[in-house]
C-alpha cells in the first residue's frame, strides 16, 4: 500500500503541474466541427452523447475515449481529473501485477511492484501525452484499463450466465471501440488463449465468444465513422507501408531492445531452472504477439505517433513481468536491490522532467492569468508570451499544439473561446 501511495503522489504531482493542452480546449464544449462556432454550449454529462454523435460524424469514431475526456472537461477545475487520473494509473500498475501473478502462478511480491512502475516510467512513449494530458490520457491510459479488464475477464473461463454474458458483451464492445490498434490486439490475445484452450481441452468459453463478437461490433462501428473514413483517406502504396515498417522497426529496436533481450534471457533461465510452466510460456508468447500486433497495426495508418504504441508497451510489460515473477517471486533481496538501483535512475530521470514540466506550467499559468485579467477588465484581446521549447517527453506540451503568434491560429481561436475573449495573439520572449 505504501508503494502505491508513493506512485499515486508522484503521478498526482505531475498531473497538478500540467494544465490543459491542445484538444482539451475543444472538448470543453459540445462538439460540432473542428472549428469554433458562434454559439457553443459547455459540455455536460447529459450532452456528451449528442456531442459524441457529432464527433463520430465529423472527426473520428473513438467515442469511448472522448466520452471520458468530455466528462472531465465539464468541471471548472482540473483537480477532479488529476485525482481520478492518478488513481487510474495506479490501477494500471495493479492490473499488470495481476496478470503477472495469475499467469505465472506465483504469489504477490511487494518488491516487484516498484519494478512495474519503473518499467512504465521509462518505457511508455511520451509519458506526458499519454498519462498527463487530459485528451491523451483519455485515449491511451483510460482505454488500457478497459482492454486489460477485457483480457482478464476472459481468462477466468467462468460458466455463461445472463450477468456474465452481459458483462462480456459490454467489455467486448468497449474494447473494440477503444482505439484502432491496442483494442484489436487485446482481442487477438484473447483469441490466442481461446485457441489454446480449444486445442488442449476441446472447449470454447461462451463468455469469451460473446465478448469477441461484440468487440468486432465495437471495432466496426468505430472504424465506420464518417469522420474516420474522411480523415483516413490516403492512397496506401507499398512504398508508404514499407516506409512505415522501416520507421517502426527503427523505433522499437532503439526503444525496446533491452526489454526484448531481458525477455529472451529470462525465458531461457526460467525454462532451464524449471521455474515456468508451459502455460506460462504460452502466456509470454501471446502477450509478445499482442505487443507486435498493436505496434505494427499502425503501418496502415496515415501516421504513427509514438503515443499510439502505449498498449503495445503494456502488453510487452506483462510478458516481462510474467517471467520476473516466475523466477524472482520467492526472492526478496534481488528484487529489492534492483528496485533500489532503478529508484536512483528514476530520480535522475524525474528531476529534469519535473523541471521542464514546471517551466511549462509557469508559462501556461501566466497565460491564463493574462486571459482572466483581460476578461475581468472588459478587454476583447489578450497578447501573451508564448511557451519556450519543451525538452522532456514527460511534458504534455512536448509534441502537442499550443498558442501561436497569429490570433487566427487554430489553438489561439479555441483558447479565446475557452476563456471568453475575442482574440489571443502571442509573442516570443527574447
Amino acid at each position: 500500500m505504501g508503494i502505491l501511495t508513493i506512485v499515486f503522489a508522484i503521478v498526482l504531482i505531475l498531473n497538478l503541474k500540467t494544465l490543459y493542452a491542445a484538444d482539451d480546449y475543444i472538448y470543453r464544449f459540445v462538439y460540432h466541427t473542428p472549428g469554433v462556432m458562434p454559439h457553443m454550449e459547455k459540455i455536460t454529462t447529459l450532452t456528451i452523447p449528442y456531442s459524441m454523435y457529432n464527433h463520430y460524424m465529423n472527426w473520428n469514431g473513438r467515442f469511448v475515449a472522448h466520452s471520458v475526456v468530455q466528462y472531465f472537461m465539464q468541471f471548472d477545475t482540473k483537480l477532479v481529473f488529476d485525482i481520478c487520473n492518478s488513481l487510474i494509473f495506479v490501477v494500471l500498475l495493479l492490473l499488470i501485477n495481476k496478470f503477472a501473478t495469475k499467469l505465472s502462478g506465483k504469489k504477490y511480491n511487494v518488491f516487484i511492484l516498484p519494478l512495474i512502475f519503473f518499467f512504465t516510467w521509462f518505457y511508455i512513449p511520451y509519458f506526458g501525452q499519454t498519462v498527463l494530458w487530459v485528451s491523451g490520457s483519455g485515449n491511451y491510459l483510460w482505454m488500457s484499463i478497459i482492454y486489460l479488464g477485457f483480457i482478464l475477464y476472459n481468462l477466468t473461463n467462468r460458466d455463461l450466465t445472463i450477468t456474465s454474458g452481459i458483462i462480456a458483451a459490454i467489455l467486448g464492445f468497449l474494447t473494440g471501440a477503444s482505439n484502432e490498434n491496442s483494442g484489436p490486439a487485446a482481442v487477438l490475445i484473447v483469441l490466442l488463449f481461446m485457441i489454446k484452450r480449444f486445442i488442449r481441452d476441446h472447449k470454447v468459453n461462451l463468455n469469451s465468444a460473446i465478448s469477441v463478437i461484440f468487440s468486432g461490433i465495437g471495432f466496426i462501428l468505430m472504424m465506420m465513422s464518417p469522420g474516420t473514413q474522411k480523415r483516413g483517406e490516403i492512397h496506401r502504396t507499398w512504398k508508404l507501408i514499407s516506409d512505415h515498417i522501416q520507421g517502426i522497426n527503427m523505433f522499437i529496436i532503439s526503444k525496446f531492445w533491452l526489454v526484448y533481450l531481458l525477455i529472451v534471457i529470462l525465458l531461457v533461465v526460467a525454462i532451464i531452472m524449471k521455474k515456468i510452466s508451459m502455460d506460462g510460456i504460452w502466456s509470454v508468447v501471446f502477450f509478445v504477439i499482442g505487443h507486435f500486433a498493436a505496434i505494427y497495426a499502425m503501418v496502415f495508418s496515415p501516421e504513427y505517433p509514438a503515443r499510439t504504441f502505449f498498449g503495445g508497451v503494456i502488453f510487452l510489460g506483462i510478458s516481462l513481468f510474467i517471467l520476473v515473477y516466475s523466477i524472482f517471486s520467492e526472492m526478496k533481496v534481488t528484487p529489492f536491490v534492483v528496485s533500489a538501483v532503478l529508484s536512483i535512475c528514476f530520480v535522475f530521470s524525474f528531476i529534469p522532467a519535473y523541471h521542464d514540466i514546471s517551466i511549462s506550467y509557469y508559462q501556461v499559468e501566466q497565460q491564463y492569468k493574462a486571459f482572466n485579467a483581460a476578461k475581468k477588465d472588459g478587454l476583447k484581446d489578450a497578447r501573451v508570451a508564448l511557451m519556450t521549447k519543451r525538452q522532456s517527453e514527460y511534458n504534455a506540451y512536448n509534441g502537442t499544439l499550443s498558442l501561436d503568434e497569429s490570433s487566427k491560429s487554430w489553438m489561439n481561436v479555441w483558447e479565446a473561446k475557452f476563456f471568453g475573449i475575442d482574440k489571443i495573439s502571442g509573442y516570443y520572449q527574447d
